[in-house]
């Protein structure tokens, strides 16, 4: 059971990680850092994770090990981690490649302090890179719709693949983010 203090540079303005779902992810990205050095479990909920103190006064990001939000996981997972999440007095980053998603629980109450942050890595598809996530356009799309709810919305473009400028920019911009988190190509 853990809420681990945030080690990672991208997101400075992140004091906790929360991830109470554990496996591998229906996105199964080959640049993805949780599969780097081992074979992932199947998906699940670890129901300890549900115990944990998560304190007030944080800025957590929930679920930074997978994305909670894929078309897989059950609603009732789902609905399981927004409501103890609610029992706290934090801000909680969500983020995903599936960002339609979100748009299922606008009005859960944990909405109301919470961002919702999607990836855009590029404009472009990349079949075997992509394959398992929905397409960039359909990303900023439901984004843009989110953004209409007033909820705070960030846009990551990371890792940044090859892209179009005028093309990339306009589906940021069409997220309506209130922050753009950058990182550099690793790998495509």
């Amino acid at each position: 059971m853990a809420l681990n203090k945030s080690t990672g540079n991208m997101y400075a303005f992140v004091s906790h990680t929360y991830n109470p779902l554990k496996g591998e992810c229906e996105h199964s990205c080959p640049y993805c850092f949780m599969k780097r050095n081992r074979p992932l479990s199947p998906l699940r909920l670890e129901l300890k994770e549900l115990k944990v103190n998560l304190g007030e006064g944080n800025f957590i990001f929930v679920g930074s090990s997978t994305d909670e939000w894929a078309a897989n996981v059950p609603s009732e997972w789902l609905e399981q981690v927004l409501d103890y999440c609610d029992d706290f007095d934090n801000w909680y980053l969500f983020q995903s490649k599936n960002p339609a998603r979100f748009l299922e629980y606008m009005d859960h109450p944990v909405m109301k302090k919470s961002v919702l942050c999607t990836t855009i890595e590029t404009n472009r598809f990349y079949p075997d890179i992509m394959r398992n996530t929905p397409v960039p356009q359909e990303r900023a799309v439901a984004m843009q719709r989110i953004a209409n709810y007033g909820i705070p919305t960030y846009v990551t473009c990371e890792p940044l693949m090859k892209f179009d400028l005028r093309e990339l920019v306009e589906l940021v911009g069409m997220c309506s983010p209130q922050q753009v988190n950058i990182g550099r190509n690793s790998r495509y």
